[in-house]
């Protein structure tokens, strides 16, 4: 008779934590849509996914079109991990335009142009959560399409403005909803030493990521000092407590700018085109992405009592921690039995989740009264 395969004594086995918390997915990822025909082609090859992690990447991205000058941008203002996609040069403003946006073929399952961006998460393990395309995002088309691209990867993008004035950057932004739109673009010093004017984008994406390492993805980029910027492109005058300078006519009008102030160079804005308090977004998204990532493990398991509060109980766990970390104010998940009940039929089961933002001091009042009740005892003081 065989030996059976049967443990005569006690045996230990180690099972999943059934308390495992769900972890926030990074939220700092810069997507970057560039050209660069003179590029590594083994480092950036063309409509491809490629991770820039520091320098050396940097230096293989050649002299010409926009990948170096975007790159060294972003870093300028902090060192940060940069999904780029380089597409094909072209002088044609339609041929570049076309390169940009590029084609998704679903019968062979590829990718063209900033369409690439959505598999950067299968390609190099990252999500692009800031995506940019500098140089080209004010060309109507493509900021059009890079903000379709930024509402399928639950990311937010930076839009250029054409630097044409106040009324045309208005009418430039009321054609956009989720992004982060910013009007005129920032004066620099280039690699040769010589000032130089460009885009915006690379630098507010750069921004933001540092504002997320130094103070949390969930507070305003807004009133934080940029880097190695000597100011806008453009005269934006910044009149602390006035309504009329034009840093504060453009906030109104939920267009962001680089403004310069006492102490420097700033970010100024709180504001997606559509009003949205930008930390407010990238919260829901963060989250709810963290979320979505943390029960990929559980699809397919049977829809029991246990299995339904167990999850409600992930996700309550995760909302009090993000409470204690001064993220969000507060919030909560639960189940909605009579929803529930209808969609279990089609192997189908919802979990409800609330959360509460913390509000932005964008306008600090001080009221001034004049009294003369403290002449009074000016005489007694005297006497005294």
């Amino acid at each position: 008779m065989p030996a059976r395969d049967k443990l005569h004594g006690v045996e230990h086995k180690y099972l999943d934590a059934a308390n495992k918390p769900i972890e926030q997915v990074a939220g700092s990822i810069v997507g970057l849509v560039a050209t660069a025909d003179d590029a590594d082609t083994t480092t950036f090859p063309l409509n491809e996914n490629t991770l820039v992690t520091g320098e050396a990447d940097i230096a293989k991205a050649g002299t010409s079109g926009t990948l170096r000058q975007a790159l060294l941008d972003i870093f300028d203002q902090q060192p940060a991990l940069v999904v780029v996609t380089r597409v094909n040069e072209s002088a044609d403003v339609a041929m570049q335009t076309s390169s940009l946006i590029g084609t998704i073929n679903n019968e062979r399952n590829s990718f063209i142009g900033m369409q690439c961006m959505l598999s950067a998460e299968s390609d190099t393990g990252f999500k692009p959560r800031l995506i940019i395309a500098p140089e080209f995002s004010q060309i109507e088309a493509v900021g059009v399409a890079l903000e379709a691209l930024a509402k399928k990867l639950h990311a937010i993008a930076i839009i250029d403005g054409k630097a044409d004035g106040l009324s045309a950057a208005v009418q430039d932004k009321s054609r956009y909803d989720e992004v982060i739109f910013v009007d005129p673009g920032i004066r620099a010093t280039g690699e040769d030493g010589n000032e130089t004017t460009r885009a915006a984008s690379a630098a507010v994406a750069g921004h933001i990521v540092r504002n997320d390492v130094e103070r949390g993805y969930h507070t305003s980029p807004s009133n934080q000092r940029m880097q190695n910027i000597l100011g806008p492109s453009k005269n934006i005058d910044y009149i602390s407590g006035s309504k009329t300078c034009m840093a504060n006519v453009l906030s109104a009008n939920d267009i962001c700018a680089v403004v310069r102030k006492a102490g420097g160079v700033y970010f100024w804005g709180n504001r997606l085109a559509n009003g949205t308090l930008i930390p407010h977004q990238r919260i829901r998204y963060i989250v709810g992405d963290s979320i979505l990532a943390a029960h990929e493990e559980y699809v397919d398991r049977n829809l029991t009592s246990d299995y339904v509060s167990f999850i409600r109980g992930r996700v309550n766990a995760l909302i009090r921690r993000l409470t204690l970390q001064g993220i969000i104010s507060g919030g909560e998940c639960w189940i909605d039995p009579a929803l529930n009940k209808a969609s279990f039929v089609d192997n189908t089961a919802y979990w409800d989740y609330k959360l509460g933002f913390y509000n932005v001091a964008e306008t600090i009042v001080f009221r001034q009264a004049v009294t003369d009740e403290y002449n009074n005892t000016i005489v007694d003081r005297i006497a005294a």
